[in-house]
């Protein structure tokens, strides 16, 4: 069986059936994103099952029942992988609802990599915009600050409208991980902290906590990468995700 699409709980899922597989991949986007943006890992990892899925509100998920908590968020990762063996990436916010529904002892999860997890309930960690901040114009300043201007400016301008759209969103994101979503000190499976070497010294110093926090992790630094290493560096993403398949034990 090749790729396919599918609906699950209303959101737009996306895989690579492998018959037989005996575990699956679950790659999880961060805020002003799709399931688009971990594609570029997808294709390296083609030796595995693979899902993808758009978060709600975003890509083709964006007409789902609006998110009414964060718990929504990890229920509805766990809908995603319903009850096969399972190794989540997250990216970002993708990273927090990942740790967050391994700190629950999912049983179908047998490993956790994230990239850049936010700690936002940390004192050292910036405020989310405030009230009066326009959240088109948040969301256009974190694009630009993750892919740079140039990058930017050469979107044609139907995507650059629909990422302003999704400010929305994206700031309902930031206020909600201001409440501390994740322990890691609760994590006992195999947990992968990935950080960008370009990134800054907050992402640095989360990447750096969380991993002293997890019962059996793995802090690894991505050279040259910063924020937007999915797309940037999917080798070596995909690689914190094969060491997470084989610290965790298992074989397709």
């Amino acid at each position: 069986m090749g790729p396919y699409q599918q609906k699950v709980g209303g959101l737009a899922v996306y895989g690579n059936n492998q018959n037989g597989s005996a575990f699956q991949i679950v790659l999880v986007h961060g805020a002003i994103d799709r399931a688009a943006g971990m594609i570029r890992i997808a294709r390296r990892l083609k030796q595995y099952e693979v899902i993808r899925y758009d978060r709600r509100g975003y890509g083709r998920s964006a007409d789902a029942p609006a998110t009414e908590s964060f718990t929504q968020q990890i229920d509805d990762l766990s809908a995603v992988i319903g009850d096969k063996p399972t190794v989540v990436f997250g990216h970002s916010y993708g990273g927090v609802i990942a740790l967050a529904l391994a700190t629950q002892r999912n049983s179908a999860l047998r490993a956790v990599v994230t990239f850049e997890a936010p700690r936002a309930w940390e004192e050292w960690w910036p405020a989310p915009p405030p009230d009066d901040v326009n959240p088109g114009d948040a969301a256009e300043h974190f694009t630009r600050r993750v892919i740079g201007d140039d990058r930017w400016e050469k979107l044609p301008e139907v995507v650059q409208q629909r990422r302003r759209s999704e400010g929305t969103l994206m700031v309902e994101e930031l206020h909600a991980q201001v409440t501390r979503r994740y322990d890691a000190q609760e994590i006992d499976i195999p947990l992968i902290v990935g950080v960008g070497q370009r990134s800054g010294d907050r992402a640095q110093r989360a990447a750096s906590v969380t991993a002293k926090e997890g019962q059996n992790s793995r802090l690894v630094t991505i050279d040259g990468a910063g924020h937007a290493a999915p797309m940037t560096h999917p080798e070596a993403v995909a690689g914190l995700i094969h060491l997470a398949v084989t610290e965790a034990g298992i074989t397709n």
